[in-house]
């Protein structure tokens, strides 16, 4: 883009993000793109933090605007233009050069018949012996559990290092079951995106192999909703709920000994004005085709939401710290492992809904979603409750596993 100290500045990208950057003695704003359109962070000055803020805002400025208001004169406009354009070549601002790279992405992955790993490296080692390690590792924390068939299992997906204590319960409540033939998997979606869900055909692929989407049952969902479906997958490409709970799934079971239907679930803030009839038309049409389908083939289906329960403290919006929330939270995050330990749907989103969502439970609609899907649930069994603290944003996230069992143990 060629901007000039008096042209007229498209606002930041909201999902671009920010985080303190320390190197010797000095302090500046590392900004980066967790969805990977763009091809380098950005690390800046703290001053930095005027012009950002007036990226934000609703109304365009110029560099020669913002040098003389936010910066008093301090900073020359030029300065602030080369600032610019280094953004816009880095794709964080709403301009072309990012909506061209999105589109030319975004196309790309759709003609895909695979879904790379997007955490590889990042979240998780690259290695399939290295993975193994880790997770052999985790394991070693836990017991090992007598043989008790499940039906369904809520995991979260926060970073693997993060919740070793959680993700080791899972894969010993995993590691006790008959291997599934297919897992229905609800997952949050982090990024939006058209519609309600996002359903995918593509075969997912980890250093642990690769699992096949199940197409046949795809193609039935859309066959079958009267209500439109978006064929857009892009969101797939870069949201980790998905791919951090399959990791799980292949380490216990192997990759290639289930097929997979992978689910994104969008918000369902739309719903809390009926907190105690949350289904629409959708909602209903999705989950009774999904049964409906599961009753009918003569596999084992495993009923799995990927989803975290409250993000609290400065980093998500919250005026106070996360420590001084934690107690009230904790007490919130009680009540809802309670309403899924009943198996009760309705309670959960209901418990949500009433407070509008306040702590911002990620795992509201795929934890929904397995509720009223579930079949031949008798039992079920928080296995274990932890948080992230997370101190240098004075926030933290909560999360659990809970495991749902086809008969009393």
């Amino acid at each position: 883009m060629n901007y000039t100290i008096y042209s007229k500045l498209p606002k930041i990208r909201t999902d671009i993000a920010l985080m303190k950057h320390v190197h010797g003695e000095d302090e500046y704003i590392l900004m980066y793109d967790p969805l990977r359109y763009s091809r380098a962070p950005m690390i800046l000055a703290l001053h930095a933090i005027k012009l950002l803020d007036c990226l934000q805002r609703e109304v365009s400025v110029t560099c020669e605007e913002i040098a003389d208001i936010a910066y008093e004169g301090q900073v020359e406009a030029e300065a602030i233009l080369d600032v610019i354009a280094q953004m816009s070549d880095r794709c964080f601002l709403f301009d072309e050069v990012f909506h061209d790279t999105k589109s030319v992405m975004d196309q790309a992955f759709r003609e895909s018949t695979i879904r790379d790993p997007f955490c590889l490296g990042t979240v998780y080692p690259e290695q399939r012996d290295s993975v193994i390690s880790m997770l052999d590792e985790y394991k070693k924390s836990i017991s090992v559990r007598t043989t008790s068939q499940l039906s369904g299992i809520i995991i979260p997906h926060v970073e693997l290092a993060e919740g070793k204590q959680v993700y080791a319960s899972v894969l010993r409540a995993l590691e006790a079951s008959e291997a599934p033939e297919l897992v229905v998997l609800f997952a949050t979606s982090h990024y939006g995106g058209e519609g309600r869900f996002i359903f995918t055909e593509k075969d997912f692929v980890t250093p642990l192999g690769t699992t096949k989407t199940d197409k046949a049952f795809v193609e039935h969902v859309f066959d079958k909703a009267m209500l439109p479906l978006t064929k857009d997958d892009s969101q797939h490409r870069y949201d980790h709920s998905i791919e951090l709970v399959l990791l799980l799934l292949q380490y216990t079971y192997g990759s290639s000994s289930f097929s997979l239907l992978p689910i994104l679930v969008n918000g369902m803030h739309d719903r809390f004005s009926f907190a105690e009839h949350p289904n629409d038309d959708g909602i209903n049409e999705i989950i009774c085709i999904i049964k409906e389908y599961c009753a009918a083939i003569n596999r084992r289906v495993l009923f799995v939401s990927s989803g975290d329960l409250s993000h609290i403290g400065r980093k998500f919006g919250d005026a106070d710290q996360a420590q001084s929330l934690k107690p009230d939270i904790t007490i919130h995050d009680q009540a809802l492992m309670k309403a899924l330990c009943d198996n009760d749907a309705n309670a959960f989103f209901a418990r949500i809904a009433n407070t509008a969502d306040h702590s911002r439970v990620c795992g509201c609609s795929p934890n929904y979603m397995l509720l009223q899907s579930m079949n031949s649930v008798q039992q079920a069994e928080l296995l274990s409750y932890q948080w992230w603290d997370q101190p240098d944003t004075a926030s933290a996230v909560s999360f659990c596993s809970i495991a749902y069992f086809e008969e009393y143990s």
